[in-house]
């Protein structure tokens, strides 16, 4: 996408409130944090001041800089990715982020509208709620005002999106989140999923998954698939139905109910006609490896995940 902005006069840098409006409008057009950078360095490239100093006390511009190169730093780290999500998990922390969207608030501010909205909370609690928020970038304290910096605004801008709740297993190294990520190309058995996550670490991980209805597992029935033989269907005499049947079954197999799906047909009778064709060698089944996949709750916490793990 392709921004385009207004001529600016000369000195309209020097303008109270101008930057800072400009980096949050490109923001919220899509712009990448290091797209944004880029265009504060150039327009400090004519930008004329009498002193560093008043340079970096009154230039939002230097202001908006600053606080990207800071971010740039933070998500260069590590850790960073764990530090994110941990601090993400926490309802209360997607209210305050949501809280601070409109403005900075001073601490007096912010409890008192976390306490309009319902949520009681001392000042001690409420700072105690904003620092995994600052140390992963998303919050920043300005004389003494807490505000969103432009990667906290594209963070929450996603979690309203997603309709992320924090429902992430929390205090977790990160496993969870790997595994919904692995999960939105499809289904995965325990053995793919051990690229992505240790196996001493497995099943406990699943669980954690499975609890808040995020991930399920394939049940018994939806691991045994149907395949065709190499006999044609033209060796046997078929009903309608039956050839339907037999030309639903790709080579790659399928279950019973997809295959109900596919043929619109009954379950019941589905099992009726594959007992006819296995009987005339038309049809062979196979179990099938207990298999895993999102469910449209871990979906939607996956694809948050997708989208935030690509913000820069």
């Amino acid at each position: 996408m392709t921004h385009v902005y207004p001529q600016e006069r000369p000195d309209s840098r020097q303008l109270a409130g101008n930057s800072l409006w400009l980096s949050k409008k490109m923001v919220e057009e899509g712009c990448t944090l290091g797209q944004t950078l880029q265009v504060m360095e150039e327009r400090c490239k004519s930008c004329n001041v009498t002193s560093p100093m008043m340079c970096m006390e009154q230039c939002d511009t230097w202001k908006v800089k600053k606080e990207l190169r800071g971010i740039n730093r933070i998500l260069s780290e590590s850790d960073h990715g764990l530090r994110l999500l941990n601090a993400l998990k926490n309802n209360r922390r997607l209210i305050i982020l949501n809280t601070l969207m409109e403005r900075p608030l001073s601490l007096d501010d912010l409890q008192r509208k976390l306490n309009e909205q319902g949520y009681q909370h001392s000042q001690k609690t409420v700072t105690d709620y904003l620092q995994p928020l600052k140390r992963a970038g998303l919050v920043e304290e300005d004389d003494k005002r807490f505000r969103l910096t432009l990667y906290g605004r594209r963070i929450n801008e996603a979690v309203a999106k997603h309709g992320f709740a924090g429902h992430l297993p929390i205090h977790s190294g990160g496993y969870e989140e790997k595994i919904l990520r692995s999960l939105l190309e499809g289904p995965r058995t325990r053995e793919e999923l051990l690229r992505v996550a240790p196996a001493k670490s497995m099943s406990r991980t699943l669980k954690r998954l499975q609890k808040p209805s995020l991930v399920l597992d394939s049940s018994p029935s939806d691991r045994v698939f149907y395949f065709r033989t190499k006999r044609g269907p033209t060796m046997e005499r078929l009903s309608p139905t039956q050839k339907r049947i037999c030309e639903a079954i790709s080579q790659t197999g399928i279950s019973a109910r997809a295959l109900s799906k596919d043929a619109n047909i009954s379950l019941r009778r589905v099992y009726k006609y594959l007992r006819n064709l296995r009987g005339k060698k038309l049809v062979f089944r196979r179990n099938m490896p207990l298999c895993y996949e999102l469910t449209e709750k871990g979906k939607a916490s996956a694809e948050f995940l997708e989208e935030i793990a690509g913000i820069k």
